[in-house]
């Protein structure tokens, strides 16, 4: 059944809105981090997007999942954050993602596998701080959020073919900076 959502999150129950929100609260930072590269304006900015929802969230649409309007809102804050005088653009370093979250930890590692586990995740970083912007934010939430094409169009207000020949782009772009074939 397609229309607004009737819940009580979106009748203004703050506790309400919290246990629907608070668990996508840590993706919604991952995804403002790989856009802005700075760990405080990311903050800021996924503070923002959590505001913005609480204010928003009479208008959210059933038919919409909460992870994909949250992620769609993240990356409009982010892309306004971008325009702004001064937006602070650094480097984002692996310790940062991996405090945020992102580093899957490896299964039994030995000493010999961790040193090259390492090494080559200090390289796809590197190369994938190489791509624009859209393109990192593309793979972070395709690779590291594990959304599917159908989420990302929504999510980015793209096309399923725009969302796939995009990611594609990106894809081949990375091969090339690792010098894959």
């Amino acid at each position: 059944m397609s229309g607004i959502f009737t819940g009580p999150a979106c009748r203004g129950d703050a506790d309400a809105f919290v246990a629907l929100c608070a668990p996508l609260e840590g993706m919604v930072y991952r995804h403002c981090l790989s856009v802005l590269k700075n760990p405080a304006d990311a903050q800021d900015a996924a503070q923002e997007t959590m505001l913005k929802a609480f204010r928003a969230m009479s208008r959210f649409r059933a038919e919409s999942q909460v992870a994909t309007w949250l992620f769609r809102i993240a990356h409009n804050v982010c892309l306004d954050w971008l325009k702004k005088p001064g937006a602070r653009r650094e480097n984002v370093s692996l310790d940062a993602l991996r405090e945020a979250g992102f580093d899957p930890p490896d299964e039994n590692p030995t000493p010999e596998s961790a040193c090259l586990a390492a090494g080559e995740r200090e390289r796809l970083s590197g190369a994938v701080a190489k791509l624009p912007p859209d393109q990192q934010a593309l793979l972070l939430l395709r690779y590291g959020d594990g959304l599917s094409y159908d989420q990302l169009a929504r999510t980015l207000g793209l096309s399923d073919g725009t969302v796939k020949s995009r990611l594609n782009r990106a894809r081949e772009k990375l091969r090339s900076l690792l010098g894959q074939p």
